[in-house]
């Protein structure tokens, strides 16, 4: 017999420049929910934003968050499974078994089964994708409106050539990985460590460790 509480579980974050790693888990009270749901890059900002309303609203959903001083001090697998495990945790109530996006799994005390492309092979993954993915372009906007100097709200983070352009011009913010290349880089390079000019955005970045 298949578990009654299955949860799916995936991340977003893995590769930008700046920003947190964000994980999502889900448990689906239904087979299937009233918006279109699928692997979040194959849908639109605004699909998301939709499917992400009906399944916070319809299922049981936790989030972890390992922000970019975490990702440094981990490193970005590490960071990715630790937001993992903090999403499973953080649902409502324990799952059965889990299914991941991915080759790895998180520790944790329950059954756990990575699947490759996963969020394209399983309903409740591709939910999960969906949480993570809007989850963290909502805290990429966040981190903008704190300090727009990098334009997280365009590119949330990710090496673009505008953001490789801001980074050049202003130098490593308190939201960048260091431990990244192109960051690493900069910071040698002698290009200036700019931390944030208000408190509030200090305070706010270190809230998700």
């Amino acid at each position: 017999m298949p578990p009654s509480r299955l949860a799916g579980v995936d991340e977003a974050g893995r590769g930008p420049w700046a920003g947190p790693v964000v994980a999502a888990a889900v448990i689906l009270p239904v087979a299937r929910l009233p918006v279109r749901i699928d692997d979040s890059k194959r849908l639109t900002a605004l699909q998301r934003a939709r499917a992400f309303e009906v399944i916070a609203e319809r299922a049981h959903v936790g989030f972890g968050i390992v922000c970019a001083e975490g990702i440094d001090r981990r490193n970005i697998l590490h960071a990715t499974l630790e937001a993992m495990r903090q999403a499973v945790c953080d649902l409502p109530s324990a799952p059965d078994a889990v299914l991941v996006d991915g080759h790895l799994a998180p520790p944790l005390e329950v059954p756990c089964y990575p699947i490759i492309r996963g969020d394209q092979r399983s309903y409740v993954i591709a939910c999960a994708s969906i949480m993570a993915k809007v989850l963290r372009d909502r805290l990429m906007t966040f981190y903008h409106d704190l300090d727009s100097r990098y334009a997280f709200d365009r590119h949330k983070g990710y090496g673009t050539s505008l953001h490789a352009q801001r980074l050049r011009v202003w130098g490593v913010s308190l939201f960048h990985r260091r431990s990244f290349a192109p960051v690493r880089e900069a910071l040698c390079l002698g290009v200036p460590l700019e931390e944030p000019v208000d408190a509030p955005v200090a305070a706010a970045a270190r809230t998700a460790r």
